[in-house]
C-alpha cells in the first residue's frame, strides 16, 4: 500500500511492522512475521503540538535545504504548511508538508514528507508533488520578483511583405513568422520591470552551467489576415533542432529569471521575454525572445513553430 493510499484516520491505527521510506515492509518484518506497532497521526496545528521537536526540525531542514526542489525554486520565497505528523517505528515521526511560492501563487502546492528521529535528525526526505500553477493562467506570480510579461503588441501600419525573400520569414496558415538566427552565450542578463513597477536586472543561466549554454532567438508573429488569433507561448510552442537533429524545448523565461547584479559581458540589448497567453487581432504583431538550453558549441538546423499555427524556419 503506497503512502498516498494509507488510511489516515484521526484515531491511532496499526502498521504491519517496520517499513522502508517507500512504505514497503522491511525485510526483517517480512521474515519474522507482523509486529503490530501503535501509531498516532496528528494534523495541522495538532501535529506541532503533539510532535513539536520533529515538526520544528522538519520545517527548519526544508527551509535550509531549498536547493533540493531544483534550480527553478532555488531563489523563490516559499511558504510551508504542516499537513500531518505520524509516529512510526523506533520513535521516528513522518512529517508531511505542503509548500508553495509565497507571492501570488494560484494552483496546487507541492507536497513532501520528512522522517525525523527523536533527536531531530532528518533520516529521509521525499518529494511527492511539485507546485503546479493553474492553467491557462500565465505563470507570472510564481516567483517573488515576478517579471512582467514583456510582449509588445504593435499595430501594423502597412501590409506585411516578405523583405526581399528573407528565408527567415515564413507563412503559416494564419500567421507570418520570423525567427532570427540563434545566438548563444553562457548566461543572459537583461533589464525589465517587476510587478511592483521597479526596474531590475534579471539573469537566466543554464541548469547545467558546466556543460550547457543558453541560446536565444528573437521571434516575430504577425497576424496579417485572420480575425483574432489566440496564442499560448509555453514549452510546447516551439522546438529547436541542433545540427545532429536533437530537439530542445524553450525555457520558461519568467520562472527561469532571477534578480542579479549587472554584468555588461552578458547583457542582451532589447531582450524581451516571450511567454504566456496572447491574443493578436488582425494587423497586430508580437515580438520577443525564446530561450533554449543546449550543449556548448551546438549548431542549429531549424526552428519548428507549433503554437496556433505550424511553420519551419531553416538555418543554413
Amino acid at each position: 500500500m503506497t503512502e498516498e493510499n494509507r488510511n489516515e484516520k484521526e484515531t491511532p491505527e496499526t502498521h504491519a511492522g517496520p517499513q522502508t521510506s517507500t512504505g514497503e515492509p522491511s525485510p526483517d518484518a517480512t521474515a519474522n512475521g507482523p509486529a503490530d506497532v501503535p501509531a498516532t497521526i496528528a494534523r495541522g496545528q495538532d501535529a506541532s503540538a503533539t510532535f513539536p521537536g520533529q515538526v520544528r526540525a522538519a520545517l527548519e531542514y526544508a527551509a535550509a535545504n531549498q536547493y533540493e526542489y531544483g534550480p527553478r525554486m532555488r531563489d523563490v520565497e516559499l511558504t510551508w504548511d504542516v499537513v500531518s505528523a505520524e509516529s512510526m517505528t523506533n520513535n521516528i515521526v513522518r512529517v508531511r508538508l505542503e509548500y508553495s511560492p509565497t507571492a501570488s501563487f494560484r494552483g496546487d502546492p507541492g507536497i513532501e514528507y520528512l522522517d525525523v528521529d527523536p533527536g531531530g535528525a532528518i533520516l529521509a526526505r521525499r518529494q511527492v508533488r511539485v507546485p503546479k500553477e493553474n492553467k491557462p493562467v500565465v505563470l507570472m506570480g510564481i516567483t517573488a520578483f515576478s517579471v512582467v510579461l514583456a510582449v509588445v503588441l504593435i499595430s501594423l501600419m502597412t501590409v506585411f511583405k516578405s523583405e526581399g525573400g528573407d528565408p527567415l520569414y515564413v507563412a503559416g496558415r494564419v500567421l507570418w513568422i520570423r525567427a532570427e538566427r540563434p545566438e548563444a552565450q553562457p548566461k543572459i542578463l537583461y533589464t525589465g520591470a517587476a510587478t511592483s513597477g521597479s526596474i531590475n536586472t534579471w539573469e537566466m543561466k543554464p541548469e547545467n552551467i558546466e556543460e550547457n549554454e543558453l541560446v536565444y532567438i528573437k521571434v516575430r508573429l504577425i497576424n496579417q489576415t485572420s480575425g483574432t488569433v489566440s496564442l499560448v507561448i509555453d514549452e510546447s510552442a516551439a522546438t529547436l533542432l541542433d545540427g545532429d537533429r536533437a530537439s530542445y524545448k524553450p525555457l520558461n523565461t519568467i520562472t527561469a529569471s532571477s534578480k542579479a547584479e549587472n554584468d555588461a559581458r552578458y547583457n542582451v540589448a532589447g531582450f524581451v521575454p516571450m511567454w504566456g497567453s496572447i491574443e493578436l487581432n488582425q494587423g497586430e504583431e508580437v515580438a520577443g525572445m525564446l530561450v533554449f538550453e543546449l550543449p556548448k558549441g551546438s549548431s542549429f538546423s531549424e526552428l519548428r513553430w507549433n503554437a496556433s499555427d505550424s511553420a519551419i524556419i531553416r538555418y543554413r
